[in-house]
């Protein structure tokens, strides 16, 4: 009886986790980034002002130009890399998210702005870095960012409208950076 119960729980985790995850990226879905950004902001309730939230969002550069001229299986591959490179140089408790083509968004607990921005700018060094083989081509993937601070209990929409305003201006400003609002 115990073992049938861990086993419906296991399931049910297992189900909860597909339903919340984006199989081509392996990164939370749209459904995921809710439910992590409920947590996120349960726990600064819990934990006080001090405790803080970046949000981020990043925009692969020149994704339809990769696409169109090295087609779609190219640009999941660029999709794939993008977020398995994130998330291997994140913090466990960083949440990444598939929040739309080739957009992700990222939470970073206990993360100011300005820390961020220097998190991202990193992580485009490093991706710039490295390169995938594509039909015997070399494919570099570089994004762009913009970073933000939540204000309050603001909801999740009103941190990623000032974060997508950063990270136009960042394509605005040449594309691989991260402008922080």
């Amino acid at each position: 009886r115990v073992a049938q119960v861990r086993a419906l729980a296991g399931e049910l985790r297992r189900r909860s986790e597909v339903v919340s995850t984006v199989a081509l990226t392996h990164v939370a879905n749209r459904r995921g980034l809710h439910q992590a950004f409920e947590a996120e902001t349960a726990r600064i309730e819990r934990q006080g002002a001090g405790a803080g939230l970046a949000v981020g969002l990043i925009d692969i550069d020149n994704f339809k130009k990769l696409n169109d001229s090295l087609g779609h299986a190219a640009g999941d591959v660029a999709l794939q890399r993008l977020a398995a490179e994130v998330r291997a140089r994140l913090r466990p408790q960083d949440t990444v998210a598939r929040f739309g083509g080739e957009e992700f968004v990222l939470l970073l607990p206990d993360t100011a702005a300005a820390d961020a921005q220097r998190v991202l700018t990193r992580l485009q060094r490093e991706l710039t870095a490295s390169l995938f083989m594509h039909d015997r081509q070399e494919v570099f993937v570089t994004f762009s960012a913009g970073v933000t601070a939540l204000r309050g209990d603001e909801p999740l929409e009103a941190a990623l409208e000032r974060a997508d305003e950063a990270l136009y201006e960042a394509k605005r400003n040449g594309k691989n950076r991260t402008c922080a609002v």
